[in-house]
């Protein structure tokens, strides 16, 4: 069987604490509901299946296969969020070492908001607010998003905190310079998720 990436990652965490055996089993059932989400939602827009394909459904069916298994609520939420922690540690040093090319600091700011409000955009169910900032700092709140609403919808928002907490492990230590500043999301229950990006010299 095939599984989508989240599904395969998380499944090998489970094996080092339940065995092979049983993340296997956890595993196919995972990866049979994924699928069904899939047909649930075939009416997804694309710019909305670059999401709930790749992380959004994977996740709920990681989840409601660990539940099915009997493990407990806190440490199935654990098992995704901790997935996310150690695959977005490896993309972190990536983007550490980009940072490290000549100009690239300085063009930082620009592409963070660029970069975010395409791959983030509003078409696939994201809502944005922009606050005056100072001018050395970049940012935008988001105000609705589609990873809570649709967990929501399926009755597991406790797993959102895996994906929201994934962007601090990602750009929490860019450079030295660049100082990754946010401080709500909406998956910890605050009334938005403040992205901010200050840039300071060292």
């Amino acid at each position: 069987m095939s599984y989508a990436s989240l599904i395969k990652g998380t499944g090998k965490i489970v094996a080092d604490d339940l065995g092979r055996q049983k993340a296997k089993e956890i595993m196919r059932k995972a990866q049979r509901r994924f699928e069904e989400l899939k047909q649930e939602n075939a009416g997804d827009s694309r710019e909305l299946q670059s999401h709930t394909y790749k992380r959004i459904y994977p996740g709920i069916a990681m989840y409601e296969a660990l539940r099915s298994a009997g493990v407990e609520q806190d440490k199935a939420v654990w098992y995704i969020h901790e997935y996310y922690q150690r695959f977005c540690r490896k993309a972190a040093r990536g983007l550490q070492a980009i940072m490290k090319l000549p100009g690239m600091v300085k063009k930082a700011p620009k592409m963070f908001v660029d970069i975010s409000v395409k791959s983030f955009s509003e078409s696939s169910g994201f809502r944005y607010e922009w606050p005056q900032l100072p001018q050395n700092t970049v940012g935008f709140d988001i105000v609705k998003c589609p990873y809570l609403d649709t967990c929501t919808r399926y009755g597991c928002p406790e797993i959102t905190v895996a994906f929201c907490d994934s962007d601090d492990a990602s750009y929490g230590n860019m450079h030295p310079c660049l100082l990754w500043g946010r401080t709500s999301t909406l998956g910890h229950g605050a009334p938005c998720c403040d992205f901010r990006l200050t840039t300071v010299k060292k």
